[in-house]
């Protein structure tokens, strides 16, 4: 089975540097494309999804609907749930990233908070341990089945956010250690200080490619990398997978060598409206116990942040790539097309130059700078 876990598309509040995380921020005109990109990618690609699994919040879900869509016989639906929302940043939800002071080794967030917290109506950023809960839950109910009844040729995809992906992956690795190889393009692209457990973040519809297969050796033996899997490098990074809470950082991001540091390097999701759902307290007879078992199973690392559907693919210039995306809009091709349906008069000169117009448009579009480099929420 292949299990693909995906960031969504880029979103208005992306661009515009505003903490949102449980906040419903919208896909921009960009963002749309890059999904689309990204759905048809996977289907050229060969890859069949069988199931699809995305955040309740919007961005998340029309990327993952982007996915299904694309595909030659999709999914019946998107299974979309709260428990792949990002995480909640409370009263930052809305606001400005903050510069760091002057003075301090604080960040401009941890100021605001403690500026802050006994104001009335403060609420607290989502804890780590709240947000490992609800991968863990997620893995429990959702992925565990299918990791053992899939076909070795189907995917399952889940799109989400940059901070729950992380934790999500964590929890995955952690279910799966010793039994952890990363392929050879993996190996070949690490760099210094390279992780398993503390990836770089993921571009906007990038995607971490992982590979559920059977072991060859029996369940009680011990498991080492072997030459055709992968090499004996990413054992070292698996080795010591740590069991304590992941720690709390700077803008809800990961230690160092995994996501970039200051307040544009990663993006956390910026409001597009306040959100108007209050995402509720997990219930405690929610959390796993005991972890659900993944045995005679092992994983594969075959690509970390893939973008292979990003190459060229730049923004609409005058700021409309930017721009919320408008449903509505009629867009270029739409245009053509119908153009096309009109009946051909006798002067048949006309249709084809808009034929060639449309070609030359898709051939070339009017383009801006490449701005899939976005590395949070």
């Amino acid at each position: 089975m292949r299990l693909l876990l995906i960031r969504h598309g880029e979103t208005v509040d992306n661009v515009a540097g505003i903490y949102a995380g449980i906040t419903d921020s919208a896909l921009t005109n960009h963002g749309v494309l890059q999904a689309n990109r990204l759905g048809s990618h996977l289907a050229d690609s060969g890859v069949r999804v069988s199931h699809l699994f995305s955040s309740d919040l919007q961005r998340a879900f029309i990327t993952a609907e982007a996915v299904r869509e694309a595909q030659l016989q999709s999914p019946a639906e998107t299974t979309t749930l709260q428990l792949l929302r990002e995480q909640d940043f409370g009263s930052l939800e809305g606001k400005k990233f903050f510069e760091r002071p002057r003075e301090g080794n604080k960040t401009g967030k941890d100021a605001h908070l403690e500026a802050r917290r006994n104001e009335p109506g403060f609420v607290e950023v989502e804890s780590i341990e709240s947000m490992r809960t609800r991968v863990e839950t997620f893995i429990d109910a959702h992925l565990v089945q299918l990791m053992h009844e899939i076909e070795e040729d189907t995917s399952v995809a889940v799109v989400a956010h940059g901070i729950i992906l992380g934790h999500l992956w964590r929890a995955i690795l952690k279910r799966f250690h010793p039994f952890v190889t990363v392929g050879p393009d993996v190996v070949q692209s690490k760099a210094p200080g390279f992780s398993l457990e503390y990836l770089s973040g993921w571009s906007n519809t990038g995607y971490l490619d992982l590979e559920v297969k059977r072991r060859a050796a029996s369940s009680h033996e011990t498991s080492k990398p072997g030459v055709n899997a992968g090499t004996s490098a990413e054992m070292a990074s698996t080795a010591q997978i740590s069991t304590a809470p992941d720690p709390i950082l700077p803008n809800g991001m990961e230690p160092s060598g995994s996501m970039p540091r200051g307040p544009f390097a990663s993006s956390p999701l910026l409001p597009h409206k306040p959100a108007t759902i209050v995402q509720p307290a997990l219930d405690a007879s929610l959390a796993p116990s005991p972890p659900r078992s993944i045995e005679e199973l092992q994983l594969v690392v075959k690509a970390v942040n893939s973008k292979e559907h990003l190459k060229h693919l730049r923004k609409t210039r005058g700021g409309i790539g930017s721009l919320k995306h408008d449903s509505n809009q009629k867009t270029v091709d739409s245009f053509f097309k119908k153009r096309q349906l009109e009946p051909k008069s006798e002067n048949d000169g006309r249709a084809q130059i808009w034929y060639v117009g449309l070609n030359f448009f898709r051939a070339f579009p009017l383009a801006d700078d490449d701005t899939t480099n976005s590395q949070d929420l």
